[in-house]
């Protein structure tokens, strides 16, 4: 038998247990310092993709800002995004921007919640009376077609290109009735009235019935203040069509047709009370494209046949004005007061007074005018002028002073057709006398005039004329974007009281949904980003705060200048999103001029996250100032700073653009990039 001689050793033991533990605690305290350098080590590694990301977001924005301001339709440039980590979506809700300008001294223009998605909107302008606002969907973005409805009144409709800052690259492409066309910049185009028209471009248009009507036609580009201009594109139908412009100075007309062109300069006489006026008759062998451009801002009639009439604008953009010109031609002068008292109108050696709520027609002009002629009237009236008694045309709205609105005086004409909104807002009224006339033909989404009628020191609450889109999946909003349901983008003009005139243009604000191009990525957090949107380049990293990389782009100086070019950037149908490498083919296919004109009062305001950081932004040189030092706040005392202020507000971030109260030569561009991004190589 063979005996063990075993034995613990206590000692042996208690060594290896304490060496086990020893390891395992030397393990612990290295997981440990892992675990606590991990978020060092991500926010590193984060560091590292925002700044990689950020110098090729700067490189983008640098070609994005040069196409905006110098290019031209059809221009175009590449550029390629390599992600480190994470992945480039588009955002097309949370970008947006507003600009606003006031045509008058002293008056402020200010809107929230214009791109909230739904019907609601708040304004304000404490200066004066608000009597009514317009809405204009400007169709900005790609897939987004003009949709025009002729009136059912009329036979045919004659379209040419509108003519803008740019023009198209190649033809204009339109749908009718399930047929598709091409048309160029100065063809013209004779499509029946039955069905809707969509174009890619912005069009002109005359609505034809029969062989004769008038027509006072919008200039290709209005001034916002008073709806004059100086460059018409016209198409014509064949025959006999007498043209004038007129207005309350000298006037150098140039003209081109297809067949002739010419230019001519009429001075204005010293009369008292008489404005001056250029007409010419253009013979046509068949439709065509007649342009007028002037060297002043200008009215222009159409006469065409042997009757018609139209609507006078009044000198404040309206037509419920004291103010008028009357043209020169042979005709008739239908005066309608909405108001309460009797308006005594004048003119030179001459006058007439018109009962409250009534109309009065005159033959004009009187023996003793040969030329255009300055009227003015003690209360607000309406204006037609006339040919043979015959034609149809608009009604313009005793409550807004346009076209739409809700409420109207008749013109004493034999047939009076209404058309209302979907929502009632507004309706308008055609008015006709027998089987011809002329209309000038406009997009469904042109002036929609809702009544306000308020006085008010805040903000004032009223509804777009529109569907509202909240809560709607984001397929369905870009639908209704594209069908005219809803604008993506938005021309708002505020109409009010200034000195003797109830109903003047007294400010226009511009709204835009503007896609953001976003590079997403993660450190020890979510949901960081580096993105594009606007003409910016922003980040919320590091630690969430919102940061501007690269600002929006504007112009400024010398003494009181502003300018500004938008890039309205959107995806392609077509475009892809994810974390390989992209290749970017950046394309320009529009850039409109908004406006151009002096303006008092500039403000800007940024829609979306980074609000508050581009306002703050854009006015660091406000530190310099010593009168901003000692009176904080006080814009009234800025005395020496031109710039950027910003304006303390609970809603969307906003600016001023200040200038000691003087006269701001504002210049306001849009560009709408088309942008297909596809994978490297594919």
């Amino acid at each position: 038998m063979i005996r063990n001689n075993l034995r613990r050793d206590e000692e042996a033991v208690s060594a290896a247990v304490a060496t086990v533990l020893l390891f395992g605690g030397v393990i612990s305290i290295i997981g440990i310092m892992l675990l606590s350098l991990m978020p060092v080590i991500q926010e590193l590694e984060g560091s590292l993709k925002r700044n990689d990301m950020q110098a090729q977001m700067e490189i983008m924005a640098h070609e994005v800002t040069l196409l905006s301001e110098s290019g031209l339709p059809g221009d175009s440039s590449q550029v390629e995004l390599i992600p480190v980590d994470g992945e480039l979506r588009w955002d097309r809700f949370r970008g947006g921007m507003w600009y606003s300008a006031s045509w008058y001294e002293g008056d402020t223009f200010r809107i929230q919640g214009a791109l909230d998605l739904d019907r609601n909107i708040e304004v304000r302008h404490a200066e004066s009376n608000v009597q009514a606002i317009c809405y204009e969907d400007m169709r900005l973005g790609p897939d987004r077609p003009f949709i025009f409805t002729p009136n059912n009144q009329t036979d045919t409709v004659l379209v040419t290109p509108k003519h803008g800052l740019t023009i198209p690259l190649g033809p204009v492409e339109i749908e009718h009735a399930g047929i598709e066309h091409t048309l160029s910049i100065g063809e013209v185009m004779s499509l029946d009235s039955n069905s809707q028209i969509k174009s890619s471009h912005d069009l002109v248009g005359l609505q034809l019935k029969g062989d004769s009507g008038v027509a006072l036609m919008p200039p290709s580009k209005p001034d916002p203040a008073t709806g004059k201009g100086q460059h018409w594109a016209i198409p014509l139908p064949s025959g006999e069509t007498t043209i004038e412009v007129f207005a309350n100075d000298d006037i150098l007309v140039q003209w081109h047709t297809l067949t002739d062109s010419g230019q001519e300069a009429v001075p204005q006489t010293n009369a008292v009370r008489i404005a001056n006026s250029w007409t010419k008759t253009f013979n046509l062998s068949e439709i065509s494209l007649v342009e007028i451009v002037t060297d002043v801002d200008a009215h222009l009639i159409i006469y065409h046949g042997d009757s018609g009439k139209t609507s006078l604008l009044g000198e404040e953009g309206n037509y419920l004005s004291k103010h008028f010109i009357a043209p020169s031609q042979s005709g008739n002068l239908s005066f309608s007061n909405p108001s309460q008292n009797a308006a005594t109108i004048t003119w030179k050696n001459g006058g007439i007074s018109v009962p409250a709520n009534q109309t009065i027609e005159v033959e004009w002009p009187p023996s003793n005018i040969d030329s255009a002629a300055i009227l003015e009237s003690s209360e607000n009236v309406i204006i037609q002028w006339k040919l043979n008694g015959k034609g149809m045309t608009l009604l313009p709205a005793t409550d807004t002073g346009q076209i739409t609105g809700l409420e109207f005086i008749e013109d004493n004409s034999q047939t009076t057709i209404n058309y209302s909104s979907e929502y009632d807002d507004y309706k308008s009224i055609l008015a006709k006398d027998g089987n011809s006339g002329v209309l000038a033909l406009e997009d469904d989404g042109a002036m929609r005039c809702v009544a306000i009628d308020q006085t008010a020191s805040g903000w004032i609450s009223t509804t777009l004329p529109w569907k509202s889109m909240n809560g709607i999946p984001e397929g369905q909003i870009i639908t209704a974007w594209r069908d005219g349901d809803h604008p993506a983008s938005i021309e708002i003009t505020l109409i009010g009281t200034e000195g003797d005139a109830t109903h003047a243009n007294l400010a226009t604000a511009w709204a835009f949904h503007i896609s953001r191009l976003t590079y997403e990525f993660d450190t020890s957090i979510t949901g960081l980003e580096v993105a594009w949107s606007a003409g910016a380049v922003v980040t919320n990293h590091p630690e969430l705060d919102p940061t501007i990389l690269v600002g929006p782009t504007d112009r400024q100086g010398p003494g009181p200048r502003f300018s500004a070019t938008i890039p309205s950037m959107h995806p392609t149908k077509t475009s892809v999103t994810g974390s390989g490498i992209m290749d970017l083919d950046i394309e320009l296919s529009m850039r409109e001029s908004l406006a151009s004109t002096t303006a008092y009062d500039v403000r800007r305001g940024w829609v979306g996250p980074y609000g508050d950081a581009v306002a703050s932004w854009a006015s660091t040189s406000l530190e310099t100032s010593e009168d901003w030092i000692v009176n904080p706040g006080r814009i009234d005392l800025l005395t020496d700073y031109v710039g950027w202020v910003p304006v303390p507000t609970v809603g969307p971030s906003e600016a001023v653009w200040h200038t000691a109260g003087q006269p701001i030569q504002f210049n306001l561009q849009i560009s709408s990039l088309n942008v297909e991004i596809s994978e490297a190589g594919s």
